[in-house]
């Protein structure tokens, strides 16, 4: 007589489970040994700073990115109709030569020069009575980055940050007046800002885009294309002319930083989504949204200084107990499209390790030495 448990019903269910069980531990076994590497080389205990394949294979898919490139394919396609007649011309060539840039590229870092700092050298030149168009422009000595964090508040740093040759500002935060300038100073040579924000202060009835001039006429612009259907507001801000008294340039940034930007920022979250669960990095879309997680404009901000800039020093990002989110406003909650934290640590990784930055460091690109002041 055959015993109960030798049923083929019953034998074949326990196999099953056997081999999930197996699965699973192998699973969780990869994941413990990929977040052990990680905290090794995060200790310093590695200097050959070995980037991890699957993080870096996973860090290359965006699907934000690619909806936005659908979206922009489709306003072209339909001539931008959402553009004023005057403009929609400058509009379609803007943003069909935004479509044209998009890939991976790295080495665009050492192109940020003469992509951002010679439209500004150019139009200075220009406000000047001359053509700004001599031998290639060279980096700035020393730059600022100035975030909005309220941990700002907490120093005084005016003075040191204005001392800069070049202040970059996001996504118009107040600077210059009392209440703020001895936190954040009142020097401002580039504004950066989502298309977002340019397009919710660029208003048809305001010629020349002042309100989104917050620093005033004289001051460039540097914004993210965060939509296709921006460069409708792009049109309208850029287009003022030229001679003396025209308003600074509003560029917008690179595709091929855009990309570079986007994967770095998931290669960190990633990392840190791997060494903090223990879990595969496959995983890590349950926690983050795929499809509207992204980099924050400071992130952006900061490698764009870097491309620019010799020196760089970084004022304003981080969080502290009690601090607002943003110094001005009484913002207290993070976005949750952004992950700060792994943000933060590609920072660190800028001060004191800049060869265990994954992409960069293929890239052929030196990067200058950078100070996070917090």
């Amino acid at each position: 007589m055959k015993r109960q448990w030798s049923h083929p019903s019953v034998v074949l269910p326990l196999l099953a489970a056997v081999f999930l069980l197996l699965t699973f531990r192998c699973s969780l076994r990869h994941a413990q040994q990929q977040a052990s590497s990680l905290r090794a080389d995060d200790a310093g205990t590695s200097t050959s700073y070995a980037v991890d394949a699957t993080l870096a294979e996973l860090a290359a898919v965006d699907p934000a990115a690619s909806a936005v490139l659908r979206a922009a394919e489709a306003l072209l396609e339909a001539n931008l109709t959402r553009a004023p007649p005057e403009r929609r011309n400058a509009a379609v060539r803007g943003l069909r030569d935004w479509l044209g840039k998009q890939r991976f590229e790295p080495q665009v870092m050492a192109e940020l020069v003469d992509l951002i700092k010679r439209p500004m050298d150019r139009y200075a030149a220009g406000a000047r009575g001359g053509d700004g168009d001599g031998d290639a422009p060279r980096p700035y000595a020393s730059c600022a980055v100035v975030g909005n964090s309220g941990v700002l508040l907490a120093r005084e740093h005016g003075a040191l940050i204005d001392a800069h040759d070049l202040v970059i500002r996001l996504n118009n935060a107040p600077a210059g007046d009392g209440r703020y300038a001895r936190h954040v100073g009142t020097k401002t040579g580039l504004a950066f800002v989502n298309s977002n924000v340019l397009s919710r202060c660029a208003a048809r009835a305001t010629p020349g885009c002042r309100r989104c001039r917050t620093y005033g006429d004289r001051v460039p612009i540097l914004t993210y294309m965060c939509s296709a259907a921006h460069f409708v507001e792009h049109a309208v801000c850029a287009g003022g002319g030229g001679g003396p008294d025209a308003a600074a340039p509003v560029i917008v940034t690179d595709p091929r930083l855009d990309a570079l930007c986007a994967r770095l920022v998931k290669y960190y979250s990633l990392r840190r989504f791997v060494r903090d669960t223990g879990r595969p990095a496959e995983e890590w879309g349950t926690r983050h949204e795929e499809a509207m997680f992204h980099y924050s404009s400071g992130m952006q901000a900061v490698v764009a200084a870097a491309g620019v800039c010799a020196r760089v020093s970084v004022f304003g990002f981080g969080k502290a107990p009690g601090a607002r989110h943003h110094y001005h406003t009484l913002q207290r909650g993070e976005l949750d499209l952004h992950d700060y934290e792994a943000e933060y640590e590609f920072y660190r990784d800028l001060q004191e390790r800049p060869g265990a930055i994954p992409f960069l460091r293929d890239s052929g690109f030196r990067l200058p030495p950078v100070v996070v002041y917090r």
